[in-house]
């Protein structure tokens, strides 16, 4: 089964800001997923980016989904308290 991470897990697991994480997802520079309003980030996805020396990877296939790649909508709030980018 596949881990997702929130925002504030993944800014905990790569020692970075909850902001950089949200700076990251705002300039597609790692690889995330929209669900819903909510962004998630695939465990195997973030692993990838960081062996492939955390280049822009803003879009990861999926292979379990016939190679189609992730949401990348336009996202003014990604997080669920909807607070917006600055």
């Amino acid at each position: 089964m596949e881990v997702y991470l929130t925002i504030e897990e993944l800014a905990v697991m790569l020692k970075l800001s909850e902001q950089t994480i949200r700076r990251y997802v705002l300039n597609r520079v790692i690889p995330y997923r929209k669900i819903r309003t909510a962004i998630r980030f695939r465990l195997s996805e973030i692993e990838r980016w960081i062996d492939g020396g955390c280049v822009d990877n803003s879009v990861i296939t999926d292979e379990t989904n016939s190679g189609l790649p992730h949401e990348t909508a336009d996202l003014p709030n990604i997080d669920e308290g909807n607070k917006e980018i600055e």
